[in-house]
């Protein structure tokens, strides 16, 4: 399946109050398949999945980030893969239930699940932002806060 086919499948399950505030996105190099995808919430990139940054990550080399765009993102840079959020999104859209996905240990799929629109707004303030990876537990609390809900208290 093509990118924009895919992009398209999963921003449509955003819920309504992140739709128009939250992207993702995908970029290649030609025919190589380096390249990186990103998440981006109010044109801000918050997640930065970096195909090289990833291996060089998984080479033991450290991460640097391209400029100072990418210092406040809630995934590490170098922690996924393009090609880990494709596959991520894929199985979000495709195979995985709701509940299935927010207890994956996946960041993206964990993401992805908390943005949702089938979750309600008690189902969601039922979530322990604790029990998330730090890119979901942000999309979660924002969510709440768009959506005027009582936000869950943050534990350290």
């Amino acid at each position: 399946m093509r990118w924009t086919k895919l992009k398209q499948l999963v921003e449509q399950g955003f819920a309504k109050s992140l739709a128009k505030r939250l992207t993702i996105n995908s970029a290649a190099y030609g025919a190589c398949t380096c390249g990186h995808a990103w998440l981006a919430l109010d044109k801000i990139v918050i997640a930065n999945f970096c195909t090289r940054a990833y291996w060089n990550h998984r080479m033991g080399y450290p991460p640097e980030h391209p400029n100072k765009m990418y210092v406040d993102q809630f995934a590490s840079y170098g922690e996924m893969s393009r090609q880990d959020a494709y596959k991520a999104c894929w199985d979000f859209v495709h195979s995985l239930p709701i509940n299935d996905a927010l207890h994956d240990t996946d960041p993206l799929i964990q993401t992805l699940a908390v943005v949702d629109g089938r979750l309600g707004k008690r189902r969601l303030s039922e979530i322990d932002p604790a029990t998330l990876h730090p890119l979901a537990r942000t999309l979660l609390l924002e969510r709440l806060r768009a959506e005027n809900s009582r936000s869950p208290t943050l534990v350290a």
